[in-house]
């Protein structure tokens, strides 16, 4: 694809740049020449000579107090000419310093006492005297002392700041020479962090979930470093959800083919149609039974997994125990009890079905394993931040290798064979982690497995 200026960030950022330099440079041109007309229109005819004798006829007249009367009121009356009188000492009447323009051409004044003040400008008009604006004019006071008065005018060529002179066309051409780089090194900055994260996101859509970011660009300080930690942390959960994603697949396959070979065997059987033949129907209910609660857990973790942020004011206490009241039931015919008091209302934020199922299937799992005739302990602890159930029996336990894979799905320890699909425990983790919790388990002494479940408390 061809290169288009004005569709780069370089070239945008070069664009705006000098348009909105060219915005200041043609507001400032304009107000400039709107001055400069105002003012050449505020001295359109007022003349030098005149000014000079009407000076001379006050300082004549009415001394050095009338000759500041009349220079405060032209100063109130044209803004774009000044008028500076100055005594023997070089000091202004009214107090006023000289600016210093003004002082470099009374220097040059003074320097040459003996020239004319007139010398350079012939007689032209009646009165046989001609003055210019540049030049300083004597006036005598009553006394016989002389001051000396300066005009300071704006100058009458009001086209001379719309002038491109050769020094301003170098300088623009500096400018653009100074600021093309600078603008280019700066796009370069940010465009080549982001086509780095391009091929990045390329190669994660074309299925390399291994893919990061380069570490330089990772290790960065500004906007683009953050971007691209989050997108490493996205990647590496992308790859982790897939990850599970493939290995629940490769263990629901797992799982089920056992029973259904298992019916297949017994639809074998039962078409012998012999004495067996009712023990192998009793079989295959069975395992229609099994595969109707393996793919009806599967599909709870995977609804489960996929909830979204819960928002429903619940008491956890209450929770708890309804599901310890449910499970007494199954309790008393293992000849097991199950003690628990109930605290004071936990307010927690929570689906009340998805936790109660994650607190059911752990205390069913502490029932299938615990002993005749012993104990299950319901405790939940309460502090500022976060509510604790525990939930702990006196069966054998689980070897201490096994409780970092116990909340897999599928998964089962060595020492309980053949005791379910193993999804309780994750359908369990899933829900804690949809409630923004954390689930672990832990052997208590002498024996027995405990299981925890910390879970954020709503606070007031």
């Amino acid at each position: 694809m061809a290169w288009h200026p004005a569709r780069s960030l370089f070239g945008r950022a070069f664009l705006t740049f000098w348009g909105a330099m060219a915005v200041i440079l043609v507001c400032g041109m304009m107000l400039t020449a709107a001055v400069a007309w105002y003012r050449f229109n505020s001295l359109d005819g007022l003349n030098p000579g005149n000014l000079t004798r009407d000076a001379a006829q006050i300082a004549h007249t009415y001394g050095k107090e009338g000759l500041e009367r009349w220079v405060w009121a032209m100063d109130k009356r044209y803004s774009a000419l000044k008028i500076y009188i100055m005594d023997s000492q070089d000091a202004d009447i009214l107090g006023r310093r000289l600016p210093t323009r003004m002082h470099d051409w009374l220097i040059a004044y003074r320097a040459a006492p003996d020239r004319s003040p007139r010398a350079d400008y012939p007689p032209a008009d009646p009165t046989g005297e001609r003055v210019s604006w540049w030049e300083p004019q004597l006036l005598t006071l009553p006394d016989g002392s002389e001051l000396l008065m300066l005009f300071l005018p704006f100058d009458a060529s009001r086209w001379e700041v719309l002038a491109l002179s050769p020094v301003a066309l170098a300088l623009l051409l500096f400018a653009l020479a100074v600021t093309a780089p600078f603008c280019w090194a700066l796009t370069r900055h940010i465009t080549a962090p982001l086509a780095q994260l391009r091929h990045t996101t390329h190669a994660l859509a074309a299925g390399r979930l291994d893919t990061h970011t380069p570490p330089k660009l990772a290790k960065r300080k500004d906007e683009l470093g953050l971007l691209a930690r989050d997108f490493d942390a996205m990647a590496v959960r992308l790859k982790a959800l897939v990850d599970t994603r493939e290995q629940l697949l490769h263990n629901i396959a797992h799982e089920l083919r056992s029973p259904l070979a298992r019916l297949r065997l017994a639809s074998e059987l039962a078409r012998r149609n012999d004495e067996r033949r009712d023990l192998q129907l009793d079989r295959i209910e069975r395992e229609c039974e099994r595969l109707d609660s393996l793919v009806g857990n599967t599909l709870r973790l995977a609804r489960v997994g996929a909830l979204p942020a819960p928002t429903e004011t619940l008491d956890l206490s209450e929770v708890v125990a309804g599901v310890v009241e449910d499970a007494r039931y199954e309790a008393e015919g293992r000849h097991l009890r199950i003690a628990w008091d109930a605290p004071p209302p936990v307010p927690i934020l929570g689906d009340r079905c998805s936790l109660a199922s994650a607190i059911e299937n752990v205390l069913r799992n502490a029932l299938r394993f615990a002993p005749p005739h012993s104990m299950i302990r319901v405790r939940l602890l309460v502090d500022a931040n976060e509510a604790s159930l525990e939930i702990e029996d006196r069966g054998p336990g689980v070897a201490t290798q096994d409780l970092a894979s116990l909340f897999e799905p599928f998964y089962r320890a060595a020492s309980s064979p053949g005791s379910g699909a193993g999804l309780g425990l994750s359908i369990a983790q899933a829900a804690v982690a949809a409630h923004k919790g954390v689930i672990s388990a832990r052997n208590v002494s002498p024996h027995g497995l405990s299981v925890r479940m910390d879970l954020p408390r709503l606070r007031a």
